[in-house]
């Protein structure tokens, strides 16, 4: 019976060898595809989503008085193909908007570089144009990967903010941010005091590795005068967020303080002014704010636009009444704006959003001396300084969310006391004003 019983045990011993070499072997004979698949992917090399192991890669920059028209056919793209091409991408991006000093890329299927396979375009660091040039021709907006990385940053007042917001560095584009989009109403920053400070968390930008700019800020806090201004990021109509404080009381007022990013105020609303074109005195009943041509204006608030248009005296201009009280008008404005007004709709009838719709471009048509916009102001029909008018509060968080308010808040008020203040005051004219600290 012993010999049976350790025959048996054989077997099945050798029976699942068996199927374990089979096994084995298996995943021998499946492993090298695999792996072959992977190395190739791998190995392959791609330039705006485009797979360019076989295509030579040209890339160039637009010169001054180039098109894309004109750079094609020295590619000998024919001006059928041109046209075509023109027509295609006329809905996604005016090839008239190239712009010297932009960025395109050319693919050739072969090194003589005779017939481009593929014309890109860059719009912006993100956003790029493609027209696929063999075979039948196409037209394609794509975009490239957006890494967005959580980042703190905190920084204390020893001098004036005004020339921080003036720089081109990381610190001053956050800065602009806490006093354009945030504190604009809450915080007088022309008037900041030694000692003044603030944390906030934001999104930061990549594309390549490279940093592009600021994403949403999710929560920040100011000490200035001694009191702690929060400042929650909180999207209570499923549309654009608004910023709350601690109390859930909305930052954001009726009314923003100016059309566009401040710049200065060049000519104030007053009864009588003596005008710089007609040199008659006579009132100014409006408020000019001076910004370099091109500048975005904004409506200062939720309105519907009933008249966009052109005179001889207020050039290019729109009107948005906001409600039976309020009405604004914005004159002077680019000739460019003519374009963005087809493109966006901007007509009598169209609904705009505050600081979020661009209605226009700051210029000088009409009756100006210099690039700016005269922004007007009526209530109940009559004109007003706005600066000197009581206009409405913004409403409080609706009771409904509340409660996912208070969760909201709870978690960015933790994550800032997280935040130390950098351990000594430094010059605001240094671009370590700011402490960027990966989150």
């Amino acid at each position: 019976m012993g010999s049976i019983y350790c025959l048996k045990m054989r077997i099945i011993s050798v029976f699942f060898l068996l199927i374990l070499l089979i096994s084995c072997d298996f995943s021998k004979q499946k492993s090298p595809d695999l792996s072959n698949e992977e190395k190739s992917k791998k190995e392959s090399k791609y330039l705006y989503n485009i797979n360019i192991d076989s295509l030579h890669v040209v890339n160039q920059t637009v010169r001054k008085g180039e098109s894309v028209g004109k750079i094609l056919n020295q590619q000998n793209v024919s001006f059928a193909n041109i046209d075509k091409i023109a027509k295609l991408s006329k809905s996604m991006f005016d090839l008239r908007d190239v712009k010297a000093g932009g960025n395109y890329t050319l693919l050739f299927k072969d090194s003589i570089l005779n017939d481009p396979y593929y014309f890109i375009y860059e719009i912006n660091k993100v956003d790029f144009l493609v027209a696929k040039l063999h075979d039948t021709i196409n037209v394609y907006l794509d975009k490239k990967d957006l890494i967005i990385k959580e980042k703190t940053g905190s920084g204390v007042i020893s001098s004036s903010l005004w020339y921080a917001m003036e720089e081109s560095d990381l610190s001053a584009k956050l800065v602009n941010v806490l006093a354009d989009e945030i504190y604009p109403w809450t915080i007088d920053f022309f008037r900041l005091n030694a000692g003044d400070k603030f944390k906030v968390i934001y999104d930061a930008k990549y594309v390549d590795g490279e940093f592009i700019g600021i994403g949403k800020v999710h929560a920040a806090l100011f000490h200035h005068n001694k009191t702690d201004y929060y400042a929650i990021g909180f999207n209570e109509l499923g549309g654009f967020e608004d910023y709350f404080d601690e109390k859930g009381n909305n930052l954001r007022k009726f009314f923003l303080k100016a059309p566009v990013s401040f710049t200065r105020i060049s000519s104030k609303f007053t009864n009588r002014r003596k005008h710089p074109v007609t040199g008659r005195w006579k009132g100014h009943f409006g408020t000019d704010f001076a910004a370099p041509i091109g500048t975005p204006i904004y409506s200062t608030a939720d309105g519907i636009v009933i008249e966009a248009s052109y005179t001889r005296h207020n050039g290019y201009y729109v009107k948005i009444r906001h409600n039976k009280t309020y009405t604004t008008q914005y004159l002077h404005m680019d000739k460019s704006t003519k374009r963005l007004w087809n493109k966006n709709g901007i007509k009598k009838g169209k609904k705009v959003r505050q600081g979020i719709d661009i209605i226009g471009y700051v210029g000088r048509t009409g009756q100006a001396t210099g690039p700016h916009v005269c922004y007007r102001f009526w209530k109940n029909g009559r004109q007003v300084d706005p600066f000197k008018t009581s206009l409405p509060p913004s409403t409080p968080v609706r009771k409904e969310k509340r409660t996912e308010f208070e969760k909201n808040k709870s978690e960015w008020v933790s994550k800032l006391k997280t935040i130390n203040y950098p351990n000594e005051h430094f010059d605001i004219d240094s671009i370590e004003l700011i402490s960027m600290i990966d989150y």
